[in-house]
């Protein structure tokens, strides 16, 4: 009797477990995923407006399937006329269901926009 109920908890066991785990690849199975990569290191990334890490990313960042909003751009930034001009910095991206999208933004690139935007928008105080 002892041998019988030990396999039975062991196949009871094995069964949940599996469940579990086929539960866990549903729920991943419902999500894309975002993977931002930069030219350069230390950079911070923000999707849909929320800050997701700096580069380098560990791994791909999860998101609902649709349409969302890449950027190395903080949310704070509201001008519309710099977020115009940063084209480099700002991706609207499509992720569909269980697939991997790779982003690359040249942040580089943003630095000497961000230069010549300051020249073009300074104006003296007087």
């Amino acid at each position: 009797m002892g041998m019988e109920r030990t396999l039975i908890l062991l196949v009871g066991a094995i069964i949940l477990t599996g469940q579990l785990f086929g539960q866990e690849q549903e729920e991943i199975d419902e999500f894309g995923f975002i993977d931002i990569k930069t030219d350069s290191m230390n950079v911070p990334f923000f999707i849909d407006g929320f800050y997701v890490g700096n580069h380098p990313l560990k791994a791909p960042v999860p998101v609902l399937p649709g349409f969302h909003e890449v950027s190395y751009i903080s949310p704070d930034i509201q001008d519309e006329t710099v977020k115009d001009q940063l084209t480099e910095g700002i991706k609207r991206v499509y992720v569909a269901k269980n697939d991997t999208l790779e982003v690359f933004l040249f942040y580089d690139h943003y630095l000497s926009q961000v230069q010549r935007l300051k020249r073009y928008l300074w104006v003296p105080y007087q």
